[in-house]
């Protein structure tokens, strides 16, 4: 881990792969908008939950974004973490492990995940341009997902650590 402390890795995976996820609902939004879908895949997975929990949920809608995409963030934090460990020690960013990384995460969800917990329709069912959307989202992920975790790494070395010459640098 080229002396990173463990806690530094999980950290950085998962602040990386919670900012990746959030990238994933701008891309799907938009594809909503388009009219290519009709709900995003973390609405699905609040739906799921709330049917499945014993306890009593409320059904509010103002509550609902808030529920979906906490859910999100907290899953794809917890991939980048996972993947921050696994690829611990990688010299530079890749951007073929990136988008393995996205594809294998998209394969999971999709053939999988939601066929095993019935979610939503497993890939095999949906529509194309459900699946396009689905995997382009999960490529987003993996990307930003490594590059994020490249820059942190990155600005451990060449960001100024005093307040000298924090006030000399170019801060946007």
């Amino acid at each position: 881990m080229r002396g990173k402390t463990i806690g530094c890795v999980l950290a950085h995976g998962a602040l990386a792969g919670g900012l990746a996820a959030a990238t994933m609902t701008v891309l799907r939004m938009t594809a909503h908008r388009a009219g290519w879908i009709q709900a995003m895949v973390p609405q699905a997975v609040e739906v799921w939950v709330k049917d499945k929990s014993p306890l009593p949920v409320p059904r509010r809608i103002e509550s609902h974004h808030v529920a979906d995409q906490l859910l999100h963030l907290g899953y794809g934090a917890a991939a980048g973490a996972a993947y921050a460990v696994a690829r611990a020690g990688a010299n530079r960013a890749a951007p073929g492990r990136a988008m393995e990384f996205g594809t294998a995460m998209w394969a999971f969800a999709s053939f999988v995940l939601f066929p095993a917990l019935k979610i939503a329709r497993p890939a095999w069912r949906a529509a194309p341009r459900e699946e396009v959307v689905n995997l382009a989202a999960h490529l987003l992920y993996g990307t930003v997902t490594e590059y994020l975790l490249e820059e942190f790494e990155q600005q451990r070395y060449t960001q100024p650590r005093t307040l000298r010459a924090m006030r000399r640098a170019a801060v946007g």
